[in-house]
């Protein structure tokens, strides 16, 4: 394997990691005290309903996620699934938060908020990117290092 094959799968690796762990603390909090992770968005819980939907769509959501994310991490070959996933969900993510910014105004919270999700974006594309290139190009040069550097029994 060439050094550009390992710089890429480390690359992604690290990637992956973040926002496995991102996302695990986001479900962490969200499953293990709703109430007061709403308390800084000024959201207020005032059924057991609202705080069973706040569990899911805050917890189990991202909780299943991160554990997507993990299966992705931890084998080479599902590193582009997983990079693309990335791109699915924080690019979604994104575009909503931009759609609220305009529909709703900003606010301190949502335009912090805003930069993570930019930059898990703009490093899935990068490492989707650089996993195409890196399973292109990995077989050819491989091959025809491997016949140079060892000579053939017939000859």
């Amino acid at each position: 394997m060439s050094g550009y094959a390992r710089r890429v799968i480390w690359f992604n690796r690290f990637v992956l990691a973040a926002v496995t762990f991102i996302m695990a603390m986001i479900a962490l909090r969200n499953l293990s005290d709703p109430i007061c992770a709403m308390v800084p968005l000024d959201i207020a819980l005032t059924s057991p309903s609202a705080v069973t939907i706040v569990r899911v769509g805050f917890g189990g959501f991202p909780l299943g996620f991160a554990l997507a994310l993990f299966a992705c991490l931890i084998a080479t070959r599902r590193h582009l699934a997983g990079m693309c996933l990335v791109l699915a969900v924080a690019g979604a993510a994104t575009v909503a938060r931009v759609q609220g910014l305009l529909l709703d105004g900003a606010t301190p919270y949502n335009v912090r908020l805003l930069r993570p999700e930019v930059a898990m974006v703009a490093l899935s594309l990068l490492g989707i990117v650089l996993e195409l290139r890196r399973r292109r190009g990995e077989p050819d040069r491989g091959r025809r290092r491997s016949a140079v550097l060892q000579p053939s029994a017939s000859r």
